[in-house]
């Protein structure tokens, strides 16, 4: 399982990185605190808590993490 953080400043971005998530043929989490939702699923990220970073988790192979953390650049924290 790879990971890294993210930082989402507004509801555009939420909307922008389940739209990325959403194409992805892996699974995704996004955990905050004790908080995990899956990335894919519109209620749960509106959910979440973004006034702190949180964590991505992907289930996938290096090379289809590299792919999809270079896609989610932009909400690197």
């Amino acid at each position: 399982m790879h990971q890294f953080p993210i930082q989402i400043h507004s509801f555009g971005e939420v909307k922008a990185f389940i739209a990325l998530a959403t194409v992805q043929p892996f699974r995704i989490t996004v955990c905050h605190e004790d908080q995990q939702v899956n990335a894919k699923s519109f209620i749960g990220m509106m959910c979440l808590d973004y006034s702190k970073p949180i964590n991505v988790f992907c289930e996938c192979c290096d090379a289809d993490f590299q792919s999809f953390r270079q896609q989610a650049a932009r909400f690197i924290a």
